[in-house]
């Protein structure tokens, strides 16, 4: 559901929203790239491969996306930390 009420942020190019994974069990940030900044597949490819490889305390990791439907979405875990800000 992209609706408002799920809205978390927003950047340049895509909108961050909370979601839920199929099962129920984890909460996950869907980074949504807007319909003006799609990227060709070729294009999109090395952003996955980049992210689905880096694992730092400090970051988020990437556990999934999606490029069906004219879509592009990237899912992240959360953090269960304090805010940074």
């Amino acid at each position: 559901n992209f609706s408002s009420h799920h809205l978390i942020g927003v950047g340049g190019d895509s909108k961050v929203y909370k979601g839920q994974l199929h099962t129920g069990s984890e909460v996950v940030a869907i980074k949504r790239a807007q319909k003006e900044y799609l990227q060709g597949v070729e294009e999109f490819r090395p952003e996955i491969e980049l992210f689905s490889r880096l694992h730092h305390k400090n970051l988020v990791n990437l556990i999934g996306f999606c490029t069906d439907d004219g879509e592009q979405m990237l899912a992240y875990r959360t953090f269960k930390r304090p805010s940074l800000g």
